[in-house]
């Protein structure tokens, strides 16, 4: 066909198609405004919308700033105000993206910096919706019509009304909180129309080449910022532990005393030799142990109790299949001048701890007592490796529960044992201070088990030995007598 034949065929193809109109379906099919603000649109929703549960708070945000990302990326060539908001959408993903990586770590801004981070994430948020007003205003002046409603004023007003209130008294009150609930809904239903009436400017729509489609930057962006939580999840909950082949032991003497008052010898081989000196003069050793097993169905035994039952037989632990299970033993050991050893030994015997496990031990002495040390212990490859139990700190806490608030001091650490290590345990030691008076007493070890190492959001170790409710937190609980006590019971 020549070129005069072409252009004959192309005429008449036009006049035959000349007189027909379109079907709305078809109209729709190519508005292309409606796909990129829907795209905003429902990102403006996910990102606004916040839901406590099913780590939804974290996830509607993250999905909220792609689409978001998506919707801008498609508008950017049609003027310098959508590349405005286009290159602020890319700023809002790299700031989601940090929040979302830093929130398994200890390092998220907290207080005032946190706050402030906020706020000025809120004010980026409005400048992006006024540039997208102003983008879309000059593209309806440019096709000649009038827009019959400005719902991207209204949602940057109703993000100002936000800022407003989250630094006033009205922060956490429902009376603010309710119409601007209200209002929100429906200033996302008239900027869901937008789109739809944007498609009378016409085809005046620069498309943007774009070198990744929709689902590699979506799926690429949050598989992205979960493999880093992943990655850093396992580094930061599986501390490096500062161990060292287990040394040679000295004391003999005192450990013989000890073994002669009923303290193991396995207990005793874990103990360093200035743990061994603490003891010297003990005149009575008494032993409470208990099986704690974790997981869903947890559960736990009471298997030795020498102070309350004394005349009880030592019970064997029946071991739930594929449970973590430990015992847990507390040794009172008795010393001179009114002073009580307190050992609190945890040792494994299925399963292990690898991603920052958390113990914080209490007592009610009423006098106080003396952190000693306490250390991890544990077998791997023929060798005995001990390390000192990380961040093993005495401190004040104060805790709020069911019952009320109270302060109290508090021994916490952290347990985390390297991969393929065999036959884990560990101990704290303490010395309580007691008088005449105060002849009997209690303690008790709250022990929190990481299953796995992710934990989102981040919470210290001490922070993970509070929860209640929680079947991966269980409390070894035991009370301790003194002679004097025992002599008036005999009595």
């Amino acid at each position: 066909m020549t070129g005069p034949e072409r252009d004959e065929f192309d005429r008449m193809i036009a006049q035959e198609i000349a007189g027909t109109v379109p079907s709305q379906g078809v109209v729709e099919e190519v508005n292309p405004w409606r796909e990129p603000i829907g795209r905003i649109v429902w990102g403006l929703v996910l990102t606004g919308i916040t839901l406590n549960f099913l780590y939804l708070d974290y996830l509607l945000p993250a999905v909220g700033v792609v689409l978001q990302y998506l919707g801008f990326r498609a508008l950017r060539r049609n003027g310098v105000e959508f590349r405005l908001a286009w290159l602020l959408s890319i700023v809002r993903l790299i700031w989601v993206g940090a929040f979302l990586v830093l929130s398994v770590t200890p390092w998220l801004p907290i207080g005032d910096l946190d706050m402030a981070l906020g706020l000025t994430g809120m004010l980026l948020q409005i400048v992006q919706l006024l540039a997208l007003r102003a983008g879309l205003r000059q593209v309806c002046r440019t096709a000649g019509i009038e827009p019959k409603s400005d719902p991207l004023k209204a949602a940057a007003c109703w993000e100002g009304l936000i800022l407003v209130l989250a630094i006033s008294p009205l922060a956490h009150s429902w009376l603010a909180a309710i119409p601007m609930l209200i209002a929100f809904v429906c200033i996302v239903r008239a900027l869901f129309r937008l789109g739809e009436t944007m498609g009378e400017a016409g085809y005046c729509f620069t498309a943007a080449p774009v070198h990744l489609n929709t689902e590699v930057v979506r799926w690429g962006y949050l598989g992205g910022c979960l493999l880093l939580m992943l990655a850093l999840s396992v580094c930061i909950n599986h501390p490096r532990l500062d161990a060292t082949l287990m040394e040679e032991h000295g004391e003999t003497a005192i450990q013989q005393q000890l073994s002669d008052l009923g303290l193991p010898d396995e207990v005793l081989a874990d103990l360093t030799d200035e743990d061994v000196r603490t003891l010297d003069g003990a005149f009575h050793v008494a032993r409470c142990a208990e099986m704690l097993a974790f997981g869903p169905d947890a559960q736990s035994m009471i298997l030795c109790d020498q102070t309350n039952a004394p005349e009880r037989a030592p019970v064997e632990p029946e071991i739930p299949a594929g449970a973590d299970t430990m015992i847990a033993s507390t040794y009172y050991i008795e010393l001179p001048d009114y002073r009580m050893g307190v050992l609190h030994r945890l040792a494994w015997v299925q399963g292990s701890a690898y991603w920052g496990d958390a113990f914080s031990a209490f007592e009610d002495s009423d006098y106080g007592y003396n952190l000693i040390g306490g250390r991890l212990v544990y077998e791997k490859r023929g060798q005995t490796y001990a390390a000192p139990i990380p961040d093993l700190s005495d401190s004040t806490v104060t805790t709020t529960n069911m019952f009320g608030t109270y302060t109290s001091n508090q021994i916490s650490g952290l347990v985390s044992y390297p991969l393929g290590a065999d036959n884990s345990r560990g101990y704290v030691l303490y010395v309580m201070y007691l008088d005449e008076n105060r002849v009997f007493g209690a303690t008790g070890i709250n022990y929190y088990h990481a299953p796995q190492p992710f934990n989102l959001p981040y919470r210290t170790p001490r922070e993970r030995t509070f929860g209640w409710n929680d079947h991966a937190r269980l409390q070894h609980y035991t009370n301790f007598n003194t002679q004097l006590e025992r002599s008036a019971a005999a009595a």
